[in-house]
């Protein structure tokens, strides 16, 4: 059979399959319409389904076959080539014009302004960086150092250290005899102090109230000038009694002095104590003359010392001789941080005068007005 008549022969074989096919469907419509037509979407008895020829199906399932549908073709996708970033080329040591005969004019141009553009970058970030840590700096914080205080060096006399401004006392004492007066008594003194001494001068201003028992009918105004030097050491000029009121002052005459004093470290290599000995000389009249001179009321000057020595960091034992007699004594502190200062005090230990022995007791406390200076 030639291959024009093989292709009418199944032209026609494929014709009378679609016949057949649109019989058979034509019967089935018939069929459909002579039973009840059933509810597809809601359906209650699906044996119509089961009533089709399995024949009819297969031949109507052939019919699909032979005539498939074609689905359409998804486009291949090309995989998206990946844009290639420009790697940063290292520009250290390369002169411009040898960078631009190996590469090539728009690439090396393109990469010396991105180079360009990434030092500025960095420039600006580290001035940004630098404006913000000038912001945030903060002023250091200053060391605070609490203030210890020491135990006095001296009973009975003056000391060339003085109050500045800011400084302040007061004080409270006790004896079993008042000097020349059989009785117990009491006293009371306060003072400030002004200027620096360290820087220029200090001045000690100090206010005294003789008896307690007969409070405010007689007392005293002293001055001390003083001056702080090197080494631990200071210098000062003072009037004691340079005012004064009362009965029982009217035979006081007014003391001028003179006074130097050194703090000297026994141990200086010892951090907890160096055991310091405070030592003072001076010069003065008034009270500071000889007993025999002030009973005969006549002038002169006498010499007055002390030394005190801190045997422990709380506490000094001191020595002070009047310029008529022996006074011993000791300083103690009860808190190193707390400006009180308890004295204990036994006069008149030689009995060089008509005075006998006395014993007093005293109590101070001084403080800073104008806050501490660290």
């Amino acid at each position: 059979m030639s291959f024009a008549a093989k292709a009418t022969s199944d032209s026609k074989a494929t014709l009378d399959l679609k016949a057949k096919v649109i019989v058979k469907s034509d019967n089935l419509k018939s069929d459909d319409r002579q039973a009840e037509k059933p509810d597809l979407e809601h359906p209650k008895d699906a044996s119509w389904l089961k009533s089709t020829p399995t024949a009819e199906a297969s031949e109507i399932e052939f019919s699909k076959r032979e005539t498939p549908i074609s689905k359409p073709e998804k486009p291949i996708s090309k995989p998206a080539m990946p844009i290639s970033k420009p790697e940063t080329t290292r520009l250290a040591g390369v002169t411009k014009e040898n960078f631009l005969k190996t590469q090539s004019q728009a690439s090396a141009r393109q990469l010396l302004a991105e180079s360009s553009t990434s030092e500025s970058s960095i420039a600006q970030a580290s001035e940004n960086t630098e404006s913000l840590r000038q912001r945030l700096t903060i002023e250091p914080l200053t060391e605070l150092r609490i203030p210890a205080y020491s135990p006095g060096s001296t009973v009975g006399v003056p000391s060339a250290f003085g109050a500045n401004f800011g400084d302040a006392f007061i004080g409270l004492a006790f004896s079993n005899r008042r000097p020349r007066i059989n009785e117990s008594d009491g006293a009371l003194s306060a003072g400030f102090g002004l200027g620096d001494s360290e820087r220029a001068l200090g001045l000690e201003v100090n206010a005294n109230i003789g008896s307690l028992r007969r409070f405010g009918r007689n007392g005293d105004i002293g001055l001390k000038l003083h001056r702080a030097l090197p080494g631990k050491a200071a210098i000062a000029i003072g009037l004691d009694e340079g005012i004064v009121w009362g009965e029982a002052n009217r035979d006081t005459v007014s003391t001028f002095y003179g006074v130097a004093s050194k703090i000297f470290d026994l141990r200086p290599t010892d951090q907890v104590n160096s055991l310091p000995l405070t030592l003072t000389l001076g010069v003065g009249g008034g009270r500071f003359r000889s007993f025999e001179n002030i009973e005969n009321r006549r002038g002169g000057v006498g010499v007055f010392a002390s030394a005190g020595l801190r045997v422990v960091p709380k506490a000094s034992a001191i020595a002070s001789w009047t310029g008529q007699d022996l006074n011993l004594g000791v300083s103690y502190v009860p808190l190193k941080t707390t400006p009180l200062f308890l004295t204990f005090v036994v006069g008149n230990v030689l009995g060089r005068n008509d005075n006998n022995t006395l014993f007093s007791f005293g109590i101070g406390y001084g403080f800073n007005y104008a806050g501490y200076r660290y």
